[in-house]
C-alpha cells in the first residue's frame, strides 16, 4: 500500500512537471510574445462580455453601442476614480458626466510609460500599436524590442533612470498617440496624467500593480484588450494562466506538509520595506508552499521596519528572496554586516528574481513576470519544494553564489 502510495505521487508530480514543461513549446511563444498571433487574424465581438475573476481594481460593463471601464483604485488610499467610454470608431457615444473620458476603439497607436504594461500587448498580438515607450532600452520582449531598435517605437522618456517622472512631449506631439497609458501615483512629481490632459493628450491609467494577488495583476491584460476589441482572446490567454497557476498552488497546498519560512526584500538606510500579510507577494509565497513570516499582517502594502526588529523575527528563516540589486553572497553581506546574522544567509538559501536581465538592464521579471504569475510561481515551488517540480527550469530566481556578481 505504501508503494503504490509513493508511485501515485511520483506520477502526479511528473505530470505537474509535463504541465510546467510542455506549455514552454508552444503555449509560451504566443502567450509571452515570442511568436505573437498576427494582428487582424482574431475576429473579436467587440461587444462580447467578459467577467473578472481576480482583479478588483476596475469594473467593465457593457451597454448596447458601448463599454464602461472605471478604474477605482488609480493608486493607494486615492479618493479618485477613472471612468473611460468606449464607443466604436465612427459610431455616436452616449451623453457622457464631464468626469468620464471617451475614448474611440479599437486603438491605433499608443504611447506606453511603463515596461510592465509591454507584455500583454505582446500576448496580444498588438506590438504595432506601441509608437512610443519610455525606457525603451529595459524592455525584454523580443518582439517589441526588435520594433525599437528598429525605430518603429519611439522613445518618449526623459532621461534614463529611476521612475519616469517626464515625457519627450514634442515627440509625443510628433507621434499623435490615441492614448497615453499611464501609471497612477500619489505623487505630483511622478504623476503624468495632470500634465498629460492639460497638454490634451487622451491619458488611459493602468493600475494593475495595485493589484493584491499575482492572478489579479495578471486579469489586468482584459482591461487592455477591452481598448482593442480583443476581450475573447484575452479571456482565453488569462484562463490558461489561471488554470495552471490554480492547479500548481492546489497541489502544492494539497501536498506539502513542512512549509519552510520565508522572508523578503533588504534594508535601505537601516529601513527595511517588508510587504504586508495580504500582499502580492506574501501571495505568491503561501501559495508556492512559504510561511511568509508576516502572514499575519493584515496590510496590502509594505511595511517600513528597523533592521533589528526583522533580524529578531527572521534570524531563523528558511529562505531569504528577492534582495533587490545584490548578486552574491559577498555582496550581499558587505552591505551590511548585520545579514550574516540571518540563518537563511550562512546556509546559503538567498534567491534572487534577477536571473533574466536584459541587454539593456531590464529586469524580466518585472516585465513577462507581472503578466505570467503561473510561471513565477513555478520557480519559487521549484525552490521551496523541489521535489515537486524536480524538472523545472526557473526562468526569474536564482541562487545566490558566494562570491562575485555572477548575473546572466
Amino acid at each position: 500500500m505504501r508503494k503504490h502510495g509513493a508511485v501515485t505521487t511520483l506520477v502526479l508530480f511528473a505530470c505537474i512537471g509535463i504541465l510546467f514543461v510542455s506549455m514552454d513549446v508552444g503555449a509560451l511563444r504566443c502567450m509571452a510574445g515570442e511568436d505573437p498571433p498576427v494582428e487582424g487574424a482574431l475576429p473579436v465581438p467587440s461587444q462580447e462580455k467578459v467577467g473578472l475573476r481576480y482583479a478588483c481594481g476596475f469594473t467593465v460593463e457593457h451597454q448596447d453601442t458601448f463599454k464602461k471601464i472605471q478604474v477605482l483604485s488609480p493608486w493607494r488610499d486615492a479618493r479618485v476614480s477613472f471612468t473611460y467610454i468606449l464607443v466604436e470608431r465612427g459610431k455616436r457615444g452616449p451623453s457622457v458626466p464631464p468626469d468620464s473620458m471617451v475614448v474611440e476603439i479599437p486603438l491605433q497607436r499608443v504611447a506606453l510609460v511603463s515596461t510592465t504594461q509591454v507584455p500583454f500587448f505582446a500576448m496580444l498580438g498588438l506590438e504595432s500599436s506601441i509608437a512610443g515607450i519610455a525606457r525603451g532600452r529595459f524592455v525584454n520582449s523580443p518582439p517589441v524590442a526588435e520594433r525599437i531598435r528598429q525605430g518603429l517605437i519611439q522613445e518618449i522618456g526623459v532621461g534614463d533612470s529611476g521612475m519616469v517622472r517626464n515625457l519627450n512631449m514634442e515627440r509625443l506631439f510628433a507621434l499623435q498617440p490615441d492614448a497615453v497609458i499611464v501609471y497612477g501615483i500619489n505623487d505630483p512629481e511622478y504623476h503624468l496624467q495632470p500634465k498629460l490632459a492639460e497638454a490634451g493628450f487622451p491619458v488611459i491609467v493602468e493600475a494593475s500593480y495595485m493589484e493584491p494577488t499575482p492572478l489579479g495583476r495578471a486579469e489586468w491584460i482584459k482591461f487592455v484588450a477591452a481598448f482593442f476589441n480583443r476581450e475573447s482572446y484575452a479571456d482565453r490567454i488569462f484562463e490558461d494562466i489561471a488554470r495552471r497557476y490554480e492547479f500548481l498552488a492546489e497541489q502544492t497546498r494539497e501536498r506539502v506538509i513542512h512549509r519552510p519560512a520565508v522572508f523578503h526584500g533588504m534594508a535601505h538606510r537601516n529601513v527595511w520595506f517588508m510587504p504586508g500579510g495580504e500582499s502580492y507577494a506574501a501571495r505568491l509565497y503561501a501559495d508556492a508552499g512559504g510561511d511568509y513570516i508576516w502572514k499575519d499582517d493584515s496590510s496590502r502594502g509594505n511595511m517600513p521596519l528597523s533592521m533589528e526588529s526583522v533580524v529578531e523575527r527572521a534570524r531563523d528563516a528558511d529562505y531569504w528572496v528577492d534582495v533587490g540589486p545584490c548578486g552574491s553572497l559577498a555582496e550581499l553581506k558587505g552591505s551590511d554586516e548585520r545579514y550574516g546574522l540571518f540563518r537563511a544567509f550562512r546556509q546559503g538559501n538567498v534567491y534572487n528574481n534577477d536571473a533574466k536581465i536584459g541587454p539593456g538592464g531590464g529586469n524580466d521579471y518585472w516585465e513577462t513576470g507581472v503578466a505570467r504569475p503561473d510561471l513565477v510561481l513555478a520557480d519559487l515551488v521549484s525552490i521551496f519544494h523541489p521535489s515537486i517540480l524536480p524538472s523545472h527550469e526557473r526562468i526569474w530566481y536564482r541562487k545566490l553564489p558566494d562570491q562575485g556578481v555572477m548575473r546572466p
